[in-house]
C-alpha cells in the first residue's frame, strides 16, 4: 500500500512540474481578450506569484509560439510573472496586421487585463514593430512602469530591409530550421495612418526605457535606436550589441547576456 501511495505521489509531482511551463512557473493561464474594435487577442500568462508582470510584445511575423519568444518568457519567468500575446493577424489572434496603426488597441487590452489581475508594477519587453506599438501606448497612459525596446524603428517608412546583407540569409536559415513554427502574418492595409515613435516618444514623461539594438541588424539599423534614445526625456539607457542581429535573434545568440540586460534594468526601474 505504501508503495502504491508513493508511486501516486511521484506521478502527481511529475505531472505538476510538467504543467508548470516556461521557467518553472507556477501555472499557465491562456485565454482570449477583446481589443476595443472587438478583434480577439490570444494571450498566455505565466503565473509565479510575483506582484510584477512583464508583458512581451513580439515583432512582426512572430507569434507567441516562436521559439525565441518562448525563450524570452523563460528568461524572465524566474523573476516575474510574464504575459505574452499575439498581435492581430498573428498566431491565435484574429484580424489583420496593420503595421502599428491598430495594434496599440491590442496592447491596450493586454495592459487593462494585467491591471485587472492586481499587479503592482508592469514592465514591457518589446521587439521591432512591437516596440513601436509599446512607445505609442506608453505615450497615452501612465501605468507602464518600465520598458525594454529591442530593435525599435524610429519611423515605420524608414525601415531598411537590406536584403542583400548576409544577416538576411541567417534569418532565413533560422526560419527554415524551426519549420516556420510561430512565424507568419495575415496582413491588412499598410497605408493606414499611424504614429511614428520619433514623433511621440517625447510625450512619455515617466516610463524608463532601455534601448537594445544590434549593429548587424539588416532590417532596422541601429541609428533608429540612437535617434530615439536622443529624443527620449525619461530615465534611459542605450545598448548597442556588437555583432547583434535583428530583435529576437539576439535572444538566440546570447540568451544569458540579454537576460542580464533585461533583468538588471527591471531590477533598477521596477523597485
Amino acid at each position: 500500500m505504501k508503495k502504491i501511495l508513493l508511486a501516486l505521489l511521484i506521478t502527481l509531482y511529475l505531472s505538476a512540474n510538467t504543467a508548470a511551463g516556461a521557467g518553472g512557473s507556477g501555472r499557465i493561464e491562456s485565454g482570449i481578450l477583446r481589443a476595443s474594435d472587438n478583434v480577439p487577442i490570444a494571450y498566455d500568462r505565466f503565473v509565479n506569484g510575483s506582484d510584477t508582470v512583464i508583458i512581451v510584445c513580439p515583432g512582426f511575423y512572430n507569434s507567441k509560439e516562436n521559439r525565441w519568444m518562448r525563450k524570452t518568457v523563460e528568461l524572465l519567468c524566474p523573476s516575474y510573472d510574464v504575459l505574452i500575446f499575439d498581435f492581430r493577424g498573428h498566431g491565435k489572434s484574429g484580424g489583420k496586421y496593420t503595421w502599428s496603426a491598430k495594434e496599440p488597441r491590442d496592447l491596450e487590452a493586454v495592459l487593462d487585463y494585467a491591471k485587472s489581475c492586481g499587479y503592482r508594477k508592469i514592465g514591457i519587453v518589446a521587439f521591432s514593430l512591437g516596440a513601436a506599438v509599446a512607445v505609442n501606448e506608453a505615450s497615452v497612459r501612465d501605468d507602464i512602469d518600465s520598458m525594454v525596446l529591442i530593435s525599435i524603428p524610429s519611423k515605420i517608412n524608414m525601415i531598411n530591409f537590406h536584403f542583400w546583407e548576409p544577416e538576411m540569409f541567417s534569418d532565413l536559415k533560422d526560419n527554415i530550421e524551426c519549420g516556420w513554427e510561430g512565424k507568419g502574418a495575415r496582413t491588412g492595409n499598410i497605408f493606414l495612418p499611424k504614429d511614428d515613435p520619433i514623433d511621440i516618444i517625447g510625450r512619455i514623461k515617466k516610463t524608463p526605457m532601455l534601448f537594445i539594438h544590434g549593429d548587424h541588424d539588416w532590417i532596422i539599423k541601429d541609428r533608429h535606436s540612437r535617434v530615439l534614445y536622443g529624443a527620449a526625456n525619461v530615465e534611459k539607457r542605450l545598448e548597442i550589441i556588437k555583432g547583434g542581429l535583428h530583435a529576437e535573434r539576439m535572444i538566440q545568440s546570447d540568451p544569458e547576456g540579454m537576460k542580464r540586460l533585461m533583468l538588471d534594468w527591471f531590477f533598477e526601474t521596477l523597485k
